[in-house]
């Protein structure tokens, strides 16, 4: 059982060659054999454990196995473009315009499938068996056991051409030969695929500890994926056909996606609960502000999402590590061209720190005022009286004066009545007080100032100064606006508007004969 194979394998890395392989001499420890690879016992050895067993090689190990791994890939790489060319072939045959000729293409293309197909199976079997050797596995026991995960034929040779004694025609020899290599063709670049896999875990491993991998891979990636020849309609829908419905095409790549949109559903539950704890834990634990809260929050759900589209990335099969690397290198440059988004950023912080507003807050900041909606580390969001979303840069507010209207509970509101010079200024503030004491939002503590203090040009003017609550500054200032003049008009008393007189004087000109 391949089971068994593995066994040795893990054997082999845990506690060195069997006593059978390893000979402990002197003369040994002095010349020592020259490495073979031994990965390669079995092609479809699981990738997981594969990982296992290529992590305590040495450089020049490694190299030595990614050498017989790339050699099984180059052989199965051949053996499908051979079948390609045999399909080519017996296209030939169906368009021969007679049987002879027909025949010589069907000859052609089985000899070149079956040369090929002898070479690819000679050399898996050089590889797998110096593997065997090296372990003292016997190779019959290994090829007598049965291929659980492969569905590639035992020597990925298409039937043979009729005989010339077989009374079928050369073109139906070559249809029945042709839909023969379509079908191998599939299971060809599936086990193709799952030695490349297995060959780029060699060489993650190889790479990591200073090998050059770079001729590896791009043979790997030219020879991967799929090829439909579009001049030929049944060659290229069974080419779909057959990738949609192989373990190593279609199959695999709707897992990927699936466990892609898995693995972003779960990261973002996880970031929904991440931030609730963390707002939580912020709450009851730090004395932040709301824009501190949000923030925090909303970067760890940032950072855990972005973490879990990388995560996702994976499944795809996408190395994020070039990704990473180029994000890194790029990050001065970025840097530099950002420089107004850096002094935003660290306004931000000093916004965060120095805590001059809130969510919620009536400010008068960078030339806006409005209500602080949201914040960031690069701009804060102010929603106007009238209904508008304002996004004002963090440098912009920083960098000027910063006016909290709501920053109090309570406030003063402001006011002043003018009344004219032949009114009882007197009576005027009792009424004004009157109306002061008839509200109920107006407070008690501070009380109310009410006081006749400058004599304009037109009128007498008295300022009234009551105190209330900041949410019900702006009703208190109507409500006693509206009622004093109410309350004027009753009482008779006039507010007077600005006037001037002009007086014209007429000279004595006539009488002087002056014009």
């Amino acid at each position: 059982m391949i089971t068994r194979h593995l066994l040795l394998l893990i054997a082999l890395v845990l506690g060195g060659f069997p006593s059978a392989v390893a000979q402990e001499t002197n003369e040994a420890d002095a010349n020592p054999p020259e490495y073979t690879a031994y990965t390669t016992i079995h092609p479809e050895i699981p990738l997981d454990q594969l990982k296992i067993m290529v992590k305590p090689l040495t450089k020049a190990e490694l190299q030595v196995e990614s050498d017989a791994w790339f050699k099984l890939l180059r052989g199965k790489a051949r053996e499908i473009a051979a079948v390609r060319m045999g399909v080519k072939k017996a296209n030939e045959a169906l368009s021969a315009d007679d049987e002879e000729a027909a025949k010589n293409s069907l000859e052609v293309a089985e000899s070149i499938t079956k040369a090929v197909s002898d070479s690819t199976k000679a050399d898996e079997e050089e590889v797998t068996g110096a593997a065997q050797q090296k372990l003292g596995v016997d190779a019959d026991a290994v090829e007598n056991q049965p291929e659980e995960d492969t569905e590639v034929k035992a020597d990925g040779e298409p039937a043979a051409a009729s005989d010339s004694d077989d009374p079928t025609t050369a073109a139906e020899s070559a249809t029945e030969m042709k839909d023969e290599m379509l079908s191998s063709v599939t299971e060809l670049q599936d086990a193709r695929t799952a030695l490349s896999d297995r060959l780029n875990i060699v060489l993650n491993s190889l790479e990591a500890k200073g090998g050059d991998v770079e001729e590896y891979r791009t043979y790997s990636t030219e020879v991967s994926g799929i090829e439909l020849d579009t001049s030929d309609a049944a060659a290229a829908w069974s080419g779909i056909v057959g990738w949609v419905n192989s373990k190593e095409g279609g199959r695999r790549m709707a897992w990927n996606l699936g466990k892609f949109f898995l693995i972003l559903l779960i990261t973002y539950f996880i970031a929904r609960l991440v931030a609730r704890i963390v707002n939580w834990l912020l709450e009851r634990k730090l004395k932040l502000s709301q824009l501190a809260e949000r923030l925090i929050a909303s970067t760890i759900t940032n950072v855990v999402m972005l973490i879990g589209f990388a995560i996702a990335l994976t499944a795809l099969e996408v190395d994020i590590t070039p990704v990473l690397a180029a994000i890194g290198a790029t990050g001065l440059v970025v840097g530099l061209a950002l420089q107004g988004t850096l002094s935003n950023f660290a306004s931000g912080l000093m916004i965060l720190i120095n805590r001059p507003f809130d969510v919620g807050n009536v400010v008068n900041a960078g030339g806006v005022t409005g209500t602080i909606d949201q914040m960031n580390l690069v701009s804060t969001t102010f929603r106007t009286f009238d209904n508008q979303t304002i996004h004002v840069p963090n440098n912009e507010i920083w960098n000027n004066v910063i006016t909290n209207i709501t920053a109090n509970p309570t406030r003063r509101v402001d006011m002043e009545f003018g009344i004219g010079y032949d009114d009882d200024f007197e009576q005027a503030e009792k009424v004004i007080q009157e109306v002061l004491a008839a509200n109920e939002l107006v407070l008690r503590d501070p009380e109310p100032v009410v006081v006749t203090h400058a004599l304009a040009d037109s009128s007498v003017n008295i300022v009234c100064r009551p105190w209330a609550k900041t949410s019900d500054w702006w009703q208190v200032k109507t409500e006693v606006t509206r009622e004093v003049k109410r309350r004027f008009d009753q009482a008779g008393i006039s507010f007077p508007y600005p006037q001037q007189d002009v007086h014209v004087h007429n000279s004595n000109a006539s009488a002087n004969g002056s014009v």
